[in-house]
């Protein structure tokens, strides 16, 4: 007979696991309803076992692959390297592109010691101007980092990086100096690093191995290869390093049998060659997963797993292209459903500028609002520019250094002439400046040392609405044309705002 001892112990051990299962149920609905929080908590570093390495991919940014005429693009699948906190280290998956690592095309032969920090190629990843490079190229407005990533959502979720120096493992060049960028290439210390699923040594790998894609065979960066190994998908493929090589004018390659260069080992290759991919190298933000998925994993050998589809762009964060004018219209949305587009050109070589009212992609047409920031900065070849009436805004240093441009003619609806806008363009004679300009930015006409008629309609402006130095260095005889009404508070503004006392402000 069992004891009232033993049969309470029985219930209360019952009673324990009843709860147990009624727990269990509650805490495995406990998830995100966002499933791409828990995959972001689960990336994991590389894996090696067996000599076969293993990575995590996620998906992010576009980019033309499969497509040999390049219009199309395709998803961009990266490789995990490591993970710390919400940073994820990434690198392209394949290379993404063929580009000279430094362009002499224009000089023909070396003029300086190349180092990454002065490289065409460092340039062109992250879109600087003619200042960062030492042949002086503007990749401003063709660069791989607006192809890559269209939206201002996908650009912040790029971490700016320390890029240390590197130095070449077996010879005594001048090691290139450190930089900070968004976009990079891997160094020869990382591209040997084993805690990135890489060999440690410089011999042939599987875990370095790459071939080229539709998009390189069919177009590529240079167009001037004629490898053999370029005549089919999945030829063996070189790819460069920011490491420099064994003279001034060489970088370090990785060889399409997974070795880092070694014609004399570690020696690199001429810095103008044409045949290298460029595998881009980031810092991903992973907690903002709007912008990225998980994509699976890929190993050494050549195995991929299936992951997440591709993260979708909303319509606010699209943009249109128009291949006539060469530019890009960047769609954004308002809470009204009003949906207006801002003008971004990627390479104008046109010397007269007319820009659009409008414009559609296949399901739909857009006004265009506003002048992207620094959309024209440094360009030396306009000479004319016709803002159409449906811009309000034209952004920050849109115009900036512009220094051969002659005739601007605004829209009537201009609300904004942004900090910076025509900052230097030293060759504008004349300005009408129309009476919906609500905001003169600081600088916006700075330096613009012939400007000597300028015809100010608005009667909007206050001392706070308009910028310091916005008309500082205009011609020193300059005749401003101001609102009868506005005459006495615009002497004392554009005073204030560095017009010449030798100029003359009239109604």
């Amino acid at each position: 007979m069992r004891s009232k001892k033993g049969i309470a112990l029985k219930k209360r051990i019952a009673s324990a696991a009843l709860s147990m299962v009624m727990v269990v149920p509650m805490l495995t609905c406990v998830v995100p309803k966002d499933m791409s929080v828990v995959r972001a908590a689960n990336l994991a570093n590389p894996r090696v076992s067996g000599g076969v390495s293993t990575w995590d991919l996620v998906y992010f940014g576009k980019y033309p692959q499969t497509d040999s005429t390049g219009v199309k693009k395709d998803p961009i699948k990266w490789r995990v390297l490591s993970v710390n906190g919400n940073d994820a280290f990434l690198l392209a998956d394949s290379g993404l592109d063929v580009q000279r690592f430094h362009d002499w095309s224009n000089k023909g032969e070396a003029s300086a010691d190349v180092f990454w920090s002065n490289s065409c190629i460092r340039s062109w990843l992250n879109g600087y101007d003619g200042k960062s490079n030492e042949m002086k190229l503007s990749y401003t407005y063709k660069n791989f980092i607006n192809t890559a990533f269209e939206t201002e959502s996908e650009k912040k979720a790029i971490l700016e990086s320390d890029v240390s120096a590197s130095t070449n493992p077996k010879y005594s060049t001048v090691t290139s100096p450190a930089t900070k960028d968004k976009v990079f290439l891997l160094s020869y210390e990382e591209a040997t690093n084993p805690s990135y699923g890489f060999a440690s040594t410089v011999d042939s790998s599987d875990t370095r191995k790459q071939t080229y894609n539709a998009f390189i065979i069919g177009t590529g960066g240079v167009n001037t290869i004629n490898s053999v190994r370029r005549k089919q998908v999945g030829g063996e493929a070189f790819w460069w390093l920011r490491t420099r090589g064994m003279f001034e004018n060489m970088a370090m390659l990785v060889k399409g049998d997974g070795s880092i260069y070694e014609d004399g080992n570690c020696a690199g290759y001429l810095v103008d060659y044409d045949e290298a991919m460029v595998r881009p190298a980031i810092h991903l933000d992973i907690s903002n997963t709007k912008v990225w998925s998980y994509a699976g994993t890929v190993t050494s050998s050549g195995t991929y797993t299936t992951g997440d589809a591709a993260p979708v762009i909303d319509e606010n964060e699209k943009e249109v292209k128009d291949v006539e004018e060469n530019a890009t219209f960047k769609v954004t949305v308002s809470d009204d459903g009003t949906r207006v587009v801002e003008y971004v050109p990627m390479d104008y070589s046109n010397e007269n500028v007319v820009i659009p009212s409008r414009v559609s992609d296949s399901k739909r047409t857009y006004d265009v609002t506003s002048i992207a920031a620094n959309a024209f900065k440094d360009n030396k070849i306009i000479k004319t520019v016709v803002i159409p009436d449906s811009v309000t805004k034209i952004g920050e240093g849109a115009f900036s250094g512009c220094t051969n441009l002659q005739t601007v003619v605004l829209g009537k609806n201009v609300k904004y002439i942004n900090a910076k806008a025509f900052y230097k363009c030293t060759k504008i004679k004349k300005i009408v400046i129309p009476d919906s300009v609500e905001k003169i930015g600081k600088q916006a006409f700075f330096g613009c040392k012939n400007l000597k008629s300028v015809n100010i309609k608005t009667a909007k402006l206050t001392n706070k609405k308009v910028g310091t130095k916005a008309f500082k260095g205009t011609h020193k005889k300059a005749t401003f044309k101001v609102p009868k009404q506005k005459l006495k508070a615009y002497k004392k503004i554009l005073k204030d705002k560095g017009v010449s006392t030798k100029a003359k402000i009239k109604k």
